[in-house]
C-alpha cells in the first residue's frame, strides 16, 4: 500500500475536539511507515498521510498550514507538536477526556465491548490496583446483576476474576441483566414543562 492511500476500513478522523483519536492516529501512522520503506526519509509524506484523516476544523487548519507555511510540513514530529499546540492536545486535557469517558461508560448487553473499553481507559488512567477497578466496575453494573451477585454470595477481590464472572453471566443470558432506561418525558416548548407537547399545551389553549 502506498503512502497516499488510505485504509478504507479505518473509521478513525480527527476534527481538532476528538484529541484521544489523533493519539490513535499517530500511533497507526507509524505502524504504516513500518510497513512502507518510501516513508524512512519522506517527512513530507509522512505529515500528509496523517493530514488525510482530519476533517472538519483540523483540515481546514492544515490546508491553510499547508498553502501559506508548507515548511511545517517537512518535520513528522514538528508537524506533531504544532497540531497538538493548535488544539490543545496537552496532557491534562487529554487525562480529563479520558476520565470523562470513564465516568460516562455505562453498561451494556455488549458486554465485551464494555470491559474492552473500561480496560483501555483504566490502563491510560493509571488505574491498576484491583480495589480500585472493582469498586469502580461495581458502580457501573445495572441493579439485576447486583442483585444476582448478592444472591450467589459472590465478591471479588481479584479483577480479572469478576470479569471472568461476569462475561460468563452475560454469555448465558445477554439481556437478563441489563436495567431498562426510563424514557424521559417530553418537554413542552410552550411552557417548558414535562409530560405534554406544546400541541397539547393547556396554556397555549388558554
Amino acid at each position: 500500500m502506498s503512502a497516499s492511500a488510505v485504509p478504507t476500513e479505518l473509521k478513525l478522523r480527527f476534527n481538532g475536539s476528538n484529541w484521544e483519536d489523533l493519539d490513535r492516529l499517530i500511533a497507526l501512522s507509524r505502524f504504516h511507515f513500518l510497513q512502507d520503506d518510501d516513508n524512512d526519509d519522506n517527512e513530507p509524506r509522512k505529515c500528509a498521510y496523517l493530514a488525510s484523516f482530519f476533517e472538519g476544523p483540523a483540515l481546514d487548519w492544515a490546508a491553510s498550514q499547508y498553502a501559506d507555511q508548507p515548511a511545517l510540513f517537512e518535520s513528522w514530529d514538528g508537524f506533531i507538536v504544532a497540531v497538538k499546540q493548535v488544539f490543545g492536545v496537552e496532557a491534562n486535557n487529554v487525562t480529563a477526556l479520558r476520565r470523562k469517558a470513564l465516568d460516562e461508560l455505562r453498561w451494556s448487553t455488549d458486554v465485551p465491548v464494555f470491559f474492552a473499553n473500561f480496560d483501555r481507559l483504566t490502563h491510560q488512567l493509571n488505574i491498576d490496583a484491583h480495589g480500585t477497578k472493582i469498586a469502580m466496575l461495581q458502580a457501573k453494573l445495572p441493579v439485576s446483576l447486583k442483585e444476582e451477585l448478592a444472591r450467589q454470595a459472590l465478591s471479588f477481590e481479584n479483577y480479572e476474576t469478576m470479569r471472568e464472572r461476569l462475561n460468563t453471566m452475560w454469555a448465558m443470558n445477554p439481556h437478563k441483566h441489563v436495567d431498562a432506561i426510563p424514557t424521559r418525558r417530553p418537554r413542552c416548548g410552550n411552557c417548558g414543562k414535562r409530560g405534554h407537547t406544546a400541541s397539547d399545551c393547556r396554556k397555549a389553549k388558554n
